[in-house]
């Protein structure tokens, strides 16, 4: 168990349930977040105040606490990092910062008892490594019930919040929104004349027959942007269009209600037309899940766009394809290959790679360890200590000083987020290498391989390689298979991180 003093390393764990917005000068939304500066400045303040160690790491997550779908990857890498000791304690404003669920709370008990790690929470002055004996036994009876009190009072919010948008939809009020929906005005009391005839448009044409991804090229063509200043898919014109709010109307819980004085962007028949006409085929989800273990990360041999894992033929065979698509419009689109004899390929080397231990240590002496890691720990530390510095001359400069004026401290904060992220990575990266730490002691084949999480697959190869790529096949050489030529394995190339 570390020791309290000056050495101690804290990882502050900071959230938010969502971020704020806010209607930019220029017309656009704009996303911004500052409770979560206000969290982490107050723990650094207290912790220099006291003397109690150094802010090594900041955990930054913008999510519910209480929504156990939710994702929060900073909070999982926070409990990682306490696990493996590259950090000795966590610092949280409040307790339901870090959990809102009983089960969240065991969880973090747990991984304090098995590392001798330490919990701080500012608020309610909760300290677990200042306890022993009984004192420790209430601390932990004092955690379990604002673990508990948490998780009531998110219940009890989220009834509060039904009831409230309940009343709201059956007063003919529109709901609450930080973002004016498109074609209507903030409030949605008034038009956009412009967006309003784009939906005209975009509506007479639907009925017609043209595709709403035709449609959504068009106007990114003619630089026509979503009320958040992003790109138009699909999807997003066929909710806007199929959407009550066409027609001055809204849903709540099945059913629909008049909104007085909201004007209606469609008459009723075009809307149910459209609605018709948009019911069917299948919707094009956005940020769709990797379902093979090179995909995205193997790059064509010849255009060196991203290889895509992909279903297509008279069989649906799974295969690997350079495939032309908005993000990669340039790719050649001449490469594919099935997916079985790719991923046979990696197998065997990787797990050649990874049953060479001297190769093994090598990459992992690369990764940022030791001395390494102090570095990336002391640069987070400084570039904490310069954002408490720049908020004191901004908001509380000492007397006779003026404050910062705000066109000179957004730049310098911007500066600092920007080498705070990038210390980030380097120790995210940090964090993943300990996937090698376990891979030594294991003597792998593919079949092994093979039975691994496709998450934890994907995490190896990117750890351990450089480059994969998959080339063309050749017209000659080849040697007749049950489909055509044989599967030549010189197409695969990877190139490790060791070499």
């Amino acid at each position: 168990m570390a020791e309290p003093g000056p050495e101690f390393r804290w990882g502050l764990v900071v959230r938010r349930s969502q971020y704020n917005k806010r209607q930019a000068a220029n017309g656009e939304v704009e996303h911004f977040e500052h409770s979560t500066r206000r969290q982490e400045l107050a723990l650094m303040e207290r912790i220099k105040r006291d003397n109690m160690g150094r802010v090594v790491a900041v955990y930054r997550d913008v999510a519910s606490a209480y929504n156990e779908r939710a994702k929060r990857p900073e909070y999982e890498a926070a409990l990682q990092d306490l696990q493996s000791k590259r950090i000795d304690g966590i610092a949280v404003w409040r307790l339901d910062r870090l959990v809102r669920r009983s089960s969240q709370y065991r969880q973090v008990l747990s991984i304090l008892e098995e590392s001798g790690g330490r919990l701080f929470s500012m608020k309610e002055g909760i300290d677990t490594l200042a306890s022993d004996g009984a004192a420790r036994v209430t601390t932990r009876i004092m955690l379990s019930l604002l673990a508990e009190l948490a998780e009531m009072e998110a219940e009890a919010t989220a009834s509060r919040m039904v009831l409230m948008h309940d009343d709201r939809a059956h007063q003919g009020l529109p709901p609450r929104s930080q973002v004016r929906p498109f074609g209507h005005s903030l409030d949605w009391y008034a038009l956009v004349p412009e967006e309003a005839a784009l939906l005209n448009d975009a509506a007479r044409r639907i009925i017609a027959g043209d595709s709403r991804f035709a449609i959504c090229r068009e106007w990114q063509d003619s630089g026509v942007p979503t009320v958040m200043g992003k790109r138009w898919h699909g999807e997003t014109l066929k909710h806007i269009l199929t959407s009550e709010r066409m027609v001055g109307k809204r849903e709540r819980r099945g059913a629909i209600l008049d909104m007085e004085g909201v004007p209606p962007i469609l008459d009723m028949e075009t809307w149910k037309r459209v609605r018709e006409a948009m019911s069917g085929g299948t919707p094009r989800p956005g940020g769709r899940a990797a379902k093979r273990a090179a995909s995205g990360i193997m790059v064509c041999g010849d255009c060196q766009s991203p290889i895509v894992g992909n279903t297509e033929g008279p069989r649906s065979r799974e295969t690997y394809v350079c495939r032309k698509r908005h993000a990669y419009p340039n790719a050649c689109g001449g490469v594919s290959a099935l997916a079985t004899h790719v991923d046979e390929v990696i197998a065997e080397q990787v797990c050649e790679f990874l049953n060479d231990r001297s190769r093994v240590a090598k990459l992992l002496r690369q990764h940022a360890q030791g001395a390494e890691l102090e570095a990336l720990h002391a640069l987070q530390e400084e570039l904490s200590e310069r954002l408490v510095d720049l908020d004191q001359a901004r908001y509380n400069p000492p007397p006779g000083k003026p404050k910062m004026a705000d066109e000179r401290y957004w730049p310098l904060v911007e500066q600092i987020e920007t080498e705070r992220a990038q210390v980030q990575r380097k120790l995210a990266v940090t964090r993943e290498a300990a996937l090698l730490t376990e891979a030594m002691n294991v003597d792998w084949t593919p079949e092994l391989w093979g039975e691994q999480d496709l998450t934890w697959r994907r995490a190896m190869l990117k750890l351990v390689t450089l480059r994969v790529a998959l080339h063309k096949a050749t017209k000659r050489g080849g040697t007749p298979g049950l489909y055509g030529m044989e599967f030549d394995p010189e197409r695969v190339t990877v190139t490790f991180a060791d070499e």
